[in-house]
This record gives structure tokens, C-alpha cells and sequence, in this order.
């Protein structure tokens, strides 16, 4: 436990130090991840296994109604330490079981905190006149799933994924 609170307590002073001024930090017992001082952490969980939401400044939905976040959906693994690219290819057939419209743009491996990682960008007509468009980080740690997700209207993505990209990669697992 002392060396999950000495790593994170490093984490947050190197942030400090040579982090992105006006920005802020989210963190909890397993993780950590920055976002801009404009965006704001929200308590509401849509599903029980979202862990967090963050939300773009409201001026974000003026021109598409729809407020750019991003959250972080965890699953138990059951005691199975499953390789992050099998666990992606589970990810991708379930959002195209349960979304019929979804259609994969990219599929490629990364590191984010220096933890093995696939970046999966797909988007969707939901049915509402209003394609969405999401970045989805996969990682698998200690028998444990993570799907950090970026969700933009299709109309704004180019707008918002750099700021998406900065959040996405600032996320760093305690170990």
C-alpha cells in the first residue's frame, strides 16, 4: 500500500512540475488522470461499472447538442490475466454485437503509462440523426479491464481530440 501511495504521490508532484498548466487531477485508489481546468468531473454513472465522467465545458454542445467526455468503464477479470489484445477483440465484437450501425475506423496497438494498450476509433448512428464517434483506450492490469473512452459527436471530433488525446494519455495506473 506504501508504494501505491509513494507512486502516486511522485505522479502527482511530476504532473505538478511539468504538467499542463490549469488542468486538474482525478485520483483514486487504482488510478489516476488530468483533464482541463474547463472541464469538470461528474458523480453520475450511467452504468454501474463506469468509474468516472468527464465532461467538456457546456459551450461544447452549443453547436452539435451533444457534450464531449470522456469515462472509464472497469471490469474483474476474474482472476484470468488476459493478454490487452484479446480483451480488445472481445471489446470490438461486443460493441458490434450490441450496435449493429458501429463501424471500426482503427484498431492499434500503443502504451499508455508504459502499459501495453490497443486504441480502438469507431463510430455510430444511433438512430437519432447524430453520428457519434469514440476513442477507446484498452488496457488489461492485474486482472483487470479498462475501457477509457473519448465519445464526441462525429461533426466535432477534429475539434476535440487533441484535448481528448492530452486526457486520454495523462491516465496512469497505481502499481
Amino acid at each position: 500500500m506504501k508504494t501505491k501511495i509513494t507512486a502516486l504521490a511522485l505522479l502527482f508532484i511530476s504532473t505538478a512540475l511539468f504538467g499542463q498548466e490549469g488542468w486538474k487531477t482525478l485520483e483514486q485508489e487504482e488510478y489516476a488522470i488530468s483533464y482541463p481546468k474547463d472541464w469538470v468531473s461528474s458523480d453520475q454513472k450511467p452504468q454501474p461499472s463506469i468509474q468516472f465522467l468527464l465532461l467538456a465545458d457546456e459551450a461544447s454542445q452549443k453547436e452539435d447538442l451533444f457534450r464531449e467526455n470522456i469515462n472509464l468503464n472497469t471490469e474483474d477479470l476474474g482472476g484470468n490475466d488476459m493478454d490487452v489484445e484479446v480483451y480488445a477483440k472481445k471489446s470490438i465484437d461486443q460493441i458490434s454485437m450490441q450496435i449493429p450501425s458501429a463501424e471500426i475506423i482503427s484498431n492499434q496497438n500503443i502504451k499508455v503509462d508504459g502499459q501495453d494498450a490497443v486504441a480502438i476509433v469507431w463510430s455510430a448512428d444511433f438512430g437519432n440523426g447524430m453520428i457519434l464517434k469514440f476513442k477507446q483506450i484498452i488496457i488489461t492490469y492485474n486482472q483487470k479491464g479498462y475501457a477509457l473512452t473519448f465519445s464526441s459527436s462525429d461533426a466535432e471530433y477534429n475539434q476535440y481530440i487533441e484535448v481528448g488525446d492530452k486526457i486520454l494519455n495523462s491516465f496512469k495506473l497505481a502499481r
